[in-house]
């Protein structure tokens, strides 16, 4: 098979009681608008599931195939590739998995890029659009609407993790930007409100079921067009249940599919994190529209046990456009965004749930609103956004996961602002949409590829 395409055929064999095999076909791409893969001479292919490695190095003729020889026996693992120059230098890395090792046939694609990179996924998006909803899925990710330079989009897609493809689902009923999705545990991703082409808020609400044949199916959520809201989050509470931000917060319950206020007074209108201690969950909200009814607007509130709780924040926490993830360790982290005034923020706030306390520490070499975030199990990545003056930012920051100390800072494929970022199962992370350098909607989807030996 042509070194190209990098063919890498793994067999699996059930064993000799049995004589039943398996195949799985491996491609590996890489950045179309480079000539990486032409660059390989030795490919090393190392299975996690039994921590064996194989290498082979470039023919005569060019070509390189790699055959993977392993008994099926029901375990499973991922396949971490490596790329090596002429020279003996690691060039390229890349992963693909979890794989089976059992007697089935099937075909999977690896992205490979130099370690610690953001470089062009091998597909775009159809149209090109900002403000995209979106979320992680066991299959890789989900993206619903955008804005594109005509207004609302109704496309909705699905990047694979398996086979960097890009496929569609059915449209949304009505095109929107702005919108809320959440994954649910059975096959079904919620989506909720976003901004119609007026840029108006929009109530109308539904569960996706990706389980119907062949691009999904809608079923309406029951909400009050009182309750119509843009850009909010959404956090896991329970088994198909979410917080949606706003005022009031709204609680989603996709096993009754309704949508109905948690709270008559207060606002919840923030960033909000899904963190859990060993007694309870718990969600945190934060930001400058995180409002008490008594006090004002103090920053935090936690939802807990049914009820919201707003907690003496520090000013730090009295943020707009920022980001918040939950972190490994089962904290939370907010950054990014600006103050009231407009000043951006280089420093990030950490809640600890056990104690219901912050820490507040510096983090980013460059203030940004609005960046796309993602995390990994080695990595946190936060990925353009906006400066002083709204310009995209051209760069991501990566840090280490456990202890958030700088990685390294890495230019992205073009600028971007008000794109979305989702970790893919592979480790890498996928960065889409969003508006480039002159304001305009880009198409352009990329990856982050880790460094694998880090």
């Amino acid at each position: 098979m042509s070194f190209r395409n990098l063919g890498v055929f793994l067999t699996f064999i059930m064993g000799a009681c049995t004589g039943q095999e398996g195949t799985i076909r491996i491609s590996v791409v890489a950045d179309p608008s480079g000539d990486l893969l032409s660059q390989i001479d030795r490919v090393e292919a190392r299975y996690t599931g039994r921590d064996t490695t194989f290498s082979a190095t470039r023919d005569d003729d060019g070509t390189l195939d790699l055959g993977l020889d392993l008994e099926a026996d029901g375990s499973s693992g991922d396949l971490v590739l490596t790329g090596f120059a002429g020279d003996g230098s690691r060039i390229a890395v890349g992963r693909v998995g979890p794989l089976p090792l059992a007697a089935i046939d099937a075909d999977v694609v690896a992205f490979l890029a130099p370690p610690n990179s953001i470089t062009q996924a091998p597909v775009v998006l159809a149209v090109p659009r900002s403000h995209i909803g979106g979320t992680e899925a066991s299959f890789g990710a989900l993206l619903a609407g955008g804005l594109g330079s005509d207004g609302p989009v109704g496309d909705v897609n699905v990047y694979s993790t398996y086979l960097h493809t890009i496929q569609t689902g059915l449209p949304l009923p009505t095109p929107r930007s702005h919108i809320a999705v959440a994954a649910g545990s059975s096959g079904f991703f919620y989506m909720l409100g976003g901004e119609d082409e007026n840029q108006d808020p929009i109530a109308e609400s539904y569960a996706f079921d990706t389980r119907v044949p062949p691009v999904g199916s809608y079923r309406p959520l029951v909400i009050d067009e009182e309750f119509a809201r843009s850009g909010a989050t959404t956090a896991v509470v329970g088994e198909e249940q979410f917080l949606v931000s706003g005022d009031p917060a709204l609680l989603l319950d996709g096993l009754r599919g309704t949508v109905q206020p948690l709270l008559d007074g207060g606002g919840l209108d923030g960033q909000a994190a899904t963190v859990v201690t060993d007694n309870s969950l718990q969600v945190i909200f934060a930001g400058a529209n995180v409002v008490d009814p008594e006090l004002g607007g103090i920053g935090a509130a936690v939802f807990e046990g049914n009820a919201v709780t707003h907690l003496a924040a520090p000013v730090e926490m009295v943020r707009r456009e920022h980001r918040a993830v939950t972190l490994l360790s089962g904290q939370a982290l907010f950054l990014g965004g600006a103050q009231e005034d407009g000043t951006l923020l280089t420093d990030a706030v950490r809640y600890a749930p056990a104690t219901q306390t912050f820490e507040v520490f510096e983090l980013l070499a460059t203030g940004r609103r609005n960046p796309a975030v993602a995390i990994t199990d080695k990595f946190l990545v936060v990925i353009g956004g906006e400066d002083e003056s709204g310009n995209a930012i051209a760069d991501a920051e990566v840090f280490d996961v456990l202890t958030l100390a700088a990685v390294a800072t890495i230019p992205l494929v073009l600028p971007r602002k008000n794109a979305v970022a989702h970790a893919l199962g592979n480790g890498q992370i996928l960065i889409a949409g969003g508006q480039d350098e002159n304001g305009a909607p880009t198409e352009i989807l990329s990856l982050f590829t880790p460094d694998e030996s880090f």
